[in-house]
């Protein structure tokens, strides 16, 4: 039996969210979740969402996103939790069913446990939509920074520097220019694999190979870690490590690797709903893909080529 489920992000101006602490008249009696509930015969997600909050917590939505899409099985039913971030509402938020309820930062809330098939939130919350990886060598660094420019202007707020044809002086060089042009825009910037350059370098974060994560014992402190997968075993590493996300690839073909067969939309959907930890998708995709990632699980788009078109 297929059950489908909107479920609300509550947002408010301090970055919380609202939690609400499940009652003893239902299944998993104390723990937390986002409000929600299912939807009901011809209702769509968007319009069992606007009435399941204001049943449980009389707001009407004014303004809001749809995010990722999760699915699960429990007790022989699949699952399916559409996610959405709600920014804007009228009217106070009141618990009508009796239910506690909490604003809180799920970085530091003591509300736990939260459901499990929520966990994955946490860390998702704040990732952006698009992850711009840089792509040097079929361009100049002229043409580049042009192109990034323009994806600032755009919003971009999240790039990793990857150049395995450039040296490591050539790589150094680089990077530091990326950064320079980033960081005061408040964009991250990642570096690939060279944890004490980023160190050097004061980049945001480091972003690590599979191979790389199946020799690392600890995560740098103070980085950002993200993290390539490209099977279960790479996953479970990485969501053991607790990195802080994951890019699962390839979702389709790609230039730079073209005898690789690529995983498709489903089985990546298989491999990130099976696991609690933020994926962007990578493979042959660019901005006009996003809607497709939420829809199998990732929180955006990992893009090397396609994402400086």
């Amino acid at each position: 039996m297929n059950i489908d489920v909107s479920v609300a992000i509550l947002i408010n101006a301090k970055r919380q969210v609202l939690l609400a602490e499940r009652p003893s008249t239902k299944s998993w009696e104390g723990w937390w979740e986002f409000p929600g509930g299912k939807i009901e015969k011809n209702e769509t997600p968007v319009d069992a969402l606007s009435r399941e909050i204001y049943e449980e917590i009389g707001v009407y939505i004014t303004k809001f996103e749809k995010w990722v899409t999760r699915r699960y099985s429990f007790e022989g039913n699949n699952i399916i939790l559409n996610f959405f971030k709600v920014n804007e509402w009228e009217g106070q938020v009141t618990a009508k069913e009796k239910q506690k309820l909490v604003w809180a930062n799920l970085k530091k809330t003591n509300t736990s446990p939260i459901l499990p098939a929520n966990n994955f939130v946490e860390k998702a919350l704040d990732l952006p939509k698009h992850y711009a990886i840089t792509n040097l060598s079929e361009t100049s660094k002229e043409v580049f920074f042009n192109q990034l420019q323009k994806k600032i202007i755009d919003g971009l707020s999240l790039i990793q520097v990857r150049e395995k044809n450039l040296s490591l002086n050539e790589f150094k060089i680089f990077s530091k220019e990326v950064i320079k042009m980033c960081q005061p825009k408040n964009i991250k910037v990642i570096i690939n694999s060279d944890i004490n350059l980023a160190y050097d370098l004061k980049a945001d974060g480091v972003h690590i190979t599979s191979k790389e994560l199946h020799k690392i014992k600890d995560l740098p402190k103070g980085l950002i870690v993200g993290a390539s997968c490209h099977t279960v075993k790479d996953i479970y590493i990485a969501e053991k490590l607790k990195v802080d996300f994951i890019v699962l690839s390839s979702v389709k073909k790609t230039l730079s690797h073209p005898e690789i067969e690529p995983i498709g939309w489903q089985k990546f959907q298989k491999l990130v709903n099976n696991s609690n930890i933020p994926a962007y998708a990578l493979g042959g995709l660019g901005v006009y893909d996003y809607e497709a990632a939420l829809e199998n699980g990732a929180v955006g788009v990992a893009s090397q080529r396609l994402i400086w078109k």
